[in-house]
């Protein structure tokens, strides 16, 4: 039998909390009672975010109104900032539950591995990365996107003692979030996947969310390595760096495509490495690229990677495909900025069709500040290839006036009322269309499975 991932006599150590606790075996670590299961410790957040940290899921209600739920769940511990009246199972009182509780034990987590720590950041396709990163043997990764300051200390409680690897995702919601969620990772090796102007409303320029992006590297030890792509300039940092992409140490040597699959070859660490992805993309080998360059860095073997990035699947909303009434829908609706519809354009150009449409329905990107316009418009020199377009949103209209009639689909402002059977109505057998837009033009709305079940429908 393996060891319990904490006991609560354990985490009331890590704490600093006087007194006499069990030695009672704790498995899971959440902020969710909902998620809450036999063998947990629930960590009893407040609603409003502390720290100075901003979400935009922030709560009227507190965690801890819902202890009663927890315990009743399986909890067998819980931290709170009070006493809770008629909660039979320990209690770890501390003054802040997210600084002092949560993060608090996952600096006691983070101490206790002697592992390589492998952090990345990026504005478009981390998750991904992310996720190839985790299929290396008995790694340890952030389930789902638990990469804010609340996901990443979570990431930490929960990660296994015994992996090979942790791999910790970090994104952001304000300018120095980066850089305190990396101090409390302490990377061996930091990855920028990328960097491309998404919250330029936040941060304002490029330049800015370079420098945040390259923040990550404050959480490095002196001999730590950070990798950057080939463009990317970190002259903040002064140790170790390995580059990927064209002209570098990591770089792609030569692909071809095998139906939807490309077979990869690739410079690693100065040994040639061949891999499959699939599907194939542009965007899909520059994040396998870092994924390999980063292992390496970190003293691994970029080679048993490889031969599982194949394995690797599409996650919900990120270009998962469903095939009906012969029409391929690609649904890539789960977020959308200038970089990641612009690979997702891509993407559908370099597909091998034998018959059929390439047809895009695109939604607003949002959160680029004044230029956002033109960021739209831009998207037009990635439309070659494509057979159609429809646009979806006030700034989406913008591109939709530059297309050629022949191209220009259709417009539409508000995504809350388009029906999907006006776009199912478009397509025809043989058609493959990809959907992207930001998060609430599509994913919000449940759109793609309302297309699906237009298409059924039509069928």
């Amino acid at each position: 039998m393996s060891a319990p991932l904490w006991t609560v006599a354990e985490v009331a150590r890590a704490l600093g909390i006087e007194g006499s606790f069990p030695d009672t075996a704790i498995d899971f670590v959440t902020q969710d009672s909902r998620l809450v299961k036999p063998g947990s410790l629930f960590v009893a957040l407040s609603g409003t975010p502390s720290g100075g940290f901003i979400s935009a899921f922030a709560s009227a209600r507190d965690g801890w109104e819902f202890a009663d739920k927890a315990e009743a769940s399986g909890a067998v511990a819980m931290i709170v900032p009070h006493e809770i009246a008629g909660i039979r199972i320990p209690q770890l009182v501390v003054k802040d539950t997210l600084i002092d509780g949560l993060w608090g034990l996952a600096r006691a987590a983070r101490a206790r591995f002697a592992g390589p720590v492998i952090g990345l950041t990026g504005s478009a396709g981390k998750t991904s990365t992310k996720e190839y990163l985790a299929a290396y043997p008995n790694a340890y990764a952030n389930p789902s996107s638990f990469n804010n300051f609340w996901g990443v200390p979570l990431t930490l409680c929960n990660a296994r003692p015994d992996a090979s690897l942790w791999v910790v995702e970090m994104g952001m919601n304000q300018t120095g979030e980066i850089a305190r969620l990396s101090g409390l990772t302490r990377p061996t090796v930091a990855l920028v996947v990328n960097v491309q102007p998404v919250h330029l409303e936040k941060l304002g320029s490029l330049e800015a969310i370079r420098r945040e992006k390259v923040s990550i590297a404050l959480g490095l030890p002196d001999d730590g390595v950070l990798v950057l792509p080939a463009d990317i300039a970190a002259p903040e940092w002064r140790g170790k760096v390995i580059r990927f992409g064209d002209g570098t140490e990591v770089r792609e040597l030569k692909h071809s495509p095998q139906g939807e699959s490309w077979q990869v070859g690739a410079l690693v660490g100065g040994k040639e490495i061949d891999f499959s992805l699939t599907p194939g993309a542009p965007h899909r080998v520059h994040n396998a690229l870092a994924a390999l360059a980063s292992i390496d860095a970190a003293h691994l073997d970029a080679a048993a990677l490889a031969a599982r990035l194949d394995g690797v699947g599409i996650m919900t909303g990120r270009g998962v495909e469903q095939s009906v009434g012969g029409i391929t829908v690609i649904d890539d609706s789960f977020n959308g900025n200038p970089a990641s519809m612009a690979a997702a354009l891509e993407s559908l150009k370099a597909r091998h069709m034998t018959s059929g449409r390439r047809i895009a329905v695109i939604g607003d990107m949002l959160e680029l500040g004044s230029d956002a316009p033109s960021y739209h418009v831009n998207l037009a020199k990635h439309l070659d290839g494509i057979d159609g377009v429809y646009c979806v949103g006030p700034l989406m209209h913008h591109l939709y006036q530059k297309l050629p009639p022949a191209k220009g689909l259709g417009w539409h402002d508000d995504p809350a009322t388009l029906a999907p059977r006006a776009v199912a109505d478009l397509l025809k057998a043989g058609d493959v269309v990809v959907v992207k837009g930001s998060k609430k033009m599509f994913w919000v709305n449940k759109f793609v499975p309302g297309l699906v079940a237009a298409l059924q429908a039509k069928a």
